[in-house]
């Protein structure tokens, strides 16, 4: 797990030499949320957890969606200081409007869960840094990325009905240092 963390951290403050086209810091890849607002990785300075999702896939993302449903909560209730986002794996499919219709089903406070995608080739970027792959709509990469508060990752944990407990306490232990 250390060893994908590292690679994974080097992958987005590098850019993954594979991909043709990635920025050399994906922190700094301009992505959109629910509320049209635009921002970038590096600027939230907050314990951050990202996940990518499909809007039609009803199997893993549909777990995701779930977990960070109730971290969302948890966060609110505990007064625990992180972010939450939940990007699109489909930019060209998911929409801004999209995307915006998942946060109201999903009652996400703009101020702690945002819902995002951008242009394409951002969004694509995004992927690349994070190791992202999406074969088709139920077939892709299914983890949360816990992000410091420079928008580096310092871990990657894989999705399941309980990971919420794992995401939580990623994002507490950034939030000590």
């Amino acid at each position: 797990m250390r060893f994908a963390a590292a690679v994974l951290c080097a992958a987005v403050a590098c850019g993954t030499p594979a991909s043709a086209g990635v920025v050399r810091d994906a922190r700094d890849v301009p992505i959109v949320d629910q509320t049209g607002a635009t921002f970038t990785l590096r600027e939230l300075h907050r314990p951050t957890a990202v996940t990518f999702v499909d809007l039609d896939c009803d199997d893993a993302c549909a777990i995701s969606e779930a977990l960070f449903a109730r971290l969302a909560q948890t966060l609110a209730r505990e007064h625990v200081d992180a972010r939450l986002i939940t990007l699109t794996l489909s930019p060209d499919a998911d929409s801004p409007m999209a995307m915006a219709a998942m946060a109201r089903k999903f009652n996400a406070d703009p101020s702690r869960w945002r819902w995002a995608g951008g242009r394409p080739a951002d969004v694509k970027r995004l992927m690349g840094a994070f190791g992202v792959e999406r074969i088709s709509k139920t077939f892709h990469s299914t983890f949360a990325y816990v992000l410091d508060g420079n928008g580096l990752p310092v871990r990657t944990i894989p999705l399941s009905t309980s990971a919420d407990q794992e995401i939580l306490a990623g994002l507490r232990a950034v939030a000590r240092r």
